[in-house]
């Protein structure tokens, strides 16, 4: 049976506006028409480990809205368990992704029903590994934390604080290069550092303990690789495979997502990155 993957995170719909350049502060710059996509970076990573292989449950929040539906919509065609998805009286996030033709990004998150996550502790207890983020409040990661009796991974981003005793529960935690400079350069545990299209380095108790560099891909968009990344490694990580090969899996899944535009759209599946793998070598 495939492993248990729960997720418990943020639920978004994102609004994309392509432009030519990014607006510097203060500037308006003109962009195409808006376009809609399911997002959030716990629906995100969900998609991914799903598409991976996983048995992935979601543990999040929606409003009773047509962005809810929408998204919702996209993680039940991906196989994810809805059953731990509440559906609230608020709006459900939305968050504003600006794109370049570079591929490169901002976006800005207008908080809804991820306030209202409800942590279904029995269901999280269950799984062979949680996967959480920092788009839920500090309060419902906590409590997941204490119910997890798997692998607890944790994508920090994006930066806040977060207290001492989650800290100290996390067995893997996902960051990008800022986000490790932010919290001080970690070291308990597995800390895995992501550097865009760049080399990724896994440290265990602050010491290098796998590496792995991305293929050089045409990128199109690069919204949702990292996500791709955190949903790939923690599929791998918990089906028995090294830190280097999951490491290495979750390079190339997240090569593949940049392909295409949306954060869940250009997500591969397991055998994409299987026969993407294949033919790189």
């Amino acid at each position: 049976m495939s492993t248990h993957i729960a997720v418990v995170g943020s639920i978004n719909a994102d609004m994309f506006i392509r432009m030519p350049a990014l607006p510097g502060r203060g500037e308006t710059v003109a962009g195409g028409e808006p376009e809609w996509f399911p997002g959030g970076k716990g629906a995100n990573q969900a998609v991914a480990a799903a598409r991976m292989g996983g048995r992935v449950s979601m543990h999040a929040a929606v409003g009773n809205d047509e962005p809810g539906r929408m998204a919702l919509f996209n993680l039940e065609a991906a196989g994810v368990d809805l059953q731990s998805v509440a559906r609230v009286d608020r709006p459900t996030s939305i968050a504003l992704v600006m794109v370049e033709e570079s591929g490169e990004n901002q976006i800005v998150i207008a908080k809804g029903a991820n306030d209202a996550v409800v942590v279904d502790t029995g269901a999280v207890g269950e799984a062979d590994a949680v996967v959480m983020q920092n788009e839920i409040p500090v309060s419902a990661m906590l409590e997941a934390a204490a119910a997890c009796n798997g692998t607890l991974i944790v994508n920090a981003a994006p930066v806040r604080e977060m207290p001492d005793e989650l800290l100290k529960r996390i067995d893997v935690l996902i960051v990008n290069e800022y986000e490790f400079d932010s919290y001080g350069k970690p070291t308990l545990g597995v800390v895995v550092v992501t550097a865009g299209g760049g080399e990724v380095i896994a440290y265990q108790d602050g010491e290098v303990a796998a590496r792995a560099t991305p293929p050089k891909v045409a990128a199109v968009d690069t919204v949702g690789a990292g996500d791709t990344f955190v949903g790939a490694f923690a599929v791998g990580i918990t089906s028995g495979l090294s830190l280097q090969e999951s490491l290495e899996r979750a390079v190339y899944a997240a090569s593949l997502s940049t392909l295409a535009h949306g954060a869940q759209s250009g997500m591969p599946t397991k055998e994409q990155v299987d026969e993407f793998i294949a033919q790189s070598i």
